[in-house]
Formats: C-alpha cells, sequence, structure tokens
C-alpha cells in the first residue's frame, strides 16, 4: 500500500469514528440513525428521507424533527449531498457516505447477541427471559416487575434498566411504544428450546 493509501484508509476511519460516536451519543435515536444511513445508500431527496423517517415506529413521540437528524448524520459525514444540476436548493439530494456505509456494514455484522450471552453467561437466564416475555411488548414497569425478586440481581445489585439497554444495543430488543423483542431476539430464543417461552406466557 502506497503513502497515498495510507492516507486515504486514516482518513476513512477517522469518519467513521465520528460517524459512530455521533450515532452511540443519541441512544434514543440510535435505531433510526442506522435506518437512515441504510436508506440513503440509494441516493433520495431531503423531503422523501423525511417522509421515511417519519414512517418509523421509534419516531412516534419524538423530541426532535427528521431534519434534525439528518443534520447529525450530515456534519459527522455518515450522509453527503449528491450535486444534481438544476435541482432546487430546498430539496437536497443526499446519500450515504463511504465512510457512513462502513459503519452500518460493521453494525449488521456478527451476531452481537450471541456475544453478549456468551460474555454475559452469568445474567443468561434473565436476558433469555427477558426476549422470550418481550414478544409481547411489554413496559419498563412491566420488566421491572418480572425481574423483581430475582436473587441474581441482588448481589451484587443490578436494575433492570441495564439489561434493557444491553439487549437493544445487541440488536435483541428495540422500542416501539413498548420493548418489543427483535427478529434476531426471537431466534435466539427459539434456538435454545420452549423453556423461555413457557415462562414468558406465564408473566403475560
Amino acid at each position: 500500500m502506497d503513502l497515498t493509501q495510507n492516507v486515504s484508509l486514516q482518513s476513512l476511519e477517522e469518519v467513521m469514528a465520528k460517524v459512530h460516536q455521533r450515532i452511540v451519543s443519541e441512544p434514543a435515536y440510535k435505531t433510526v440513525l442506522y435506518k437512515m444511513l441504510a436508506f440513503c445508500q440509494m441516493a433520495h431527496s431531503s423531503m422523501d428521507i423525511t417522509e421515511e423517517v417519519l414512517s418509523y415506529p421509534e419516531m412516534k413521540g419524538s423530541l426532535q424533527p427528521a431534519s434534525v437528524l439528518l443534520s447529525w448524520l450530515i456534519e459527522c459525514g455518515g450522509i453527503e449531498e449528491v450535486v444534481v444540476a438544476g435541482m432546487e436548493e430546498q430539496n437536497l439530494i443526499l446519500r450515504t457516505t463511504v465512510a457512513g456505509k462502513a459503519v452500518l456494514d460493521k453494525e449488521n455484522s456478527g451476531d452481537k447477541l450471541a456475544e453478549l450471552l456468551i460474555h454475559e453467561h452469568n445474567y443468561y437466564g434473565v436476558y433469555m427471559q427477558l426476549l422470550a416475555t418481550c414478544v409481547s411488548p411489554k413496559t419498563r414497569v412491566e420488566i421491572e416487575a418480572m425481574l423483581q425478586g430475582d436473587p441474581i440481581l441482588e448481589s451484587p445489585k443490578v436494575y433492570a434498566n441495564y439489561f434493557i439497554e444491553t439487549l437493544e444495543n445487541a440488536g435483541g430488543l428495540e422500542w416501539r411504544d413498548k420493548w418489543q423483542t427483535t427478529h434476531m431476539g426471537i431466534r435466539a430464543v427459539s434456538e435454545n428450546g420452549s423453556s423461555y417461552m413457557h415462562a414468558a406466557n406465564l408473566h403475560s
């Protein structure tokens, strides 16, 4: 690899780091921001992007308009303007950058949920119970009630929010008015037998 390629690679990695940092610094909008990167892999007008983002269930009750989320991704280098002759300025054409696509590909690669269940094997039963229970969407209060009294969470003290956030980051849970198990989470439950599904039915 020549010097120019080295500089280009370093620059790409720096932008990727900025895009990733921007996304993880906004946990309430993390899923939406990744969806925006995926949608904009093909160029779209700003109006089409706004319409698409507003269709996401995660945006229901959002405190931030779609235009602000889009500005975040543009500022960090995840989405860029495509210059089109004669295009009106108020309706920009935008697409995901090389760095944005690389961050998206990295996010989608591998099975982060499986890695979590292996890494935190002490809480394996808690994670699986939560995934099985949330196949039927649950509120945070309902999840807290379900986990209350579990001795493994008492020493050291661990709160329900920890498991919710960790599973969300690993792709096992997503917010849709309530916490709901993702397709990846359902697959993890199904691959580990029916016992946790039975437990979930008891809590439903």
